[in-house]
Parts: C-alpha cells; structure tokens; sequence
C-alpha cells in the first residue's frame, strides 16, 4: 500500500481561493471547497511483496457559482503527477450548492514513486 492523500492534499493546497479537505462543506459560506477521498488503494499485481499500488482518488469541487474553471485546474494538478481522470459529472446535491464529483487513477511503483496508468 501507498499513501499518496499526503501529496495529493499539498497539490489541491496550492489552489488560491480554495479550500481542501476530506469533508463536505456546511454551506454556501465555505465554497470554494474541494473535499477528496481514496476509494481504492489495491496491490497492482497482486504479487505477495506489494510492489505496484493501484489508487483511486475521488474528488469533488463545491461552488455556488460554477465547478468548471476549478475542475479543470483539479484535472491538470492531477495529470501534472500522473493521474488519469476516468469520470468526471455534474451532481444535484440537496444543499443547493454545485457540485462536481472526478474520479482519477493511477498506479503507483512504491520503489520509485512514479505513477503510470
């Protein structure tokens, strides 16, 4: 297993204007917000010394205006270290707030660090 949340959230933590972390936000007052979660974290090749780690991080960007410019920013930070953006939707989501939910993959080689797809 790699942990790459650690990376990931010093990435999205460049963003200007822009909250991170891994919780909803409470309302209106706390967009921008971009919440991200591992939702997959498995041994690549399965072989009995882990050496490959594929990862599936799920971001979400919150507004009250418009997710898209922030979207694409989180598209490119996530390519820029080699993740592959597989899904991307819009979302209604009972608070009224926008919402646009990403899910990217990647497959970490722990020896190196580099993430290939």
């Amino acid at each position: 297993m790699y942990d790459v949340k650690p990376e990931i959230f010093a990435l999205l933590n460049t963003m200007e204007g822009v909250s991170v972390s891994d919780e909803f936000p409470s309302g209106p007052a706390q967009t921008p917000h971009i919440t991200f979660k591992e939702a997959d974290n498995s041994n690549y090749r399965a072989m009995h010394t882990e050496l490959q780690s594929e990862i599936i991080i799920l971001i979400d960007v919150w507004h009250t205006r418009s997710t898209g410019s922030i979207a694409q920013a989180v598209n490119e930070k996530m390519a820029s270290i080699g993740f592959l953006r597989q899904f991307q939707a819009d979302l209604n989501d009972p608070s009224g707030i926008k919402r646009k939910t990403m899910r990217f993959r990647g497959v970490v080689d722990k020896r190196t660090k580099f993430v290939h797809q």
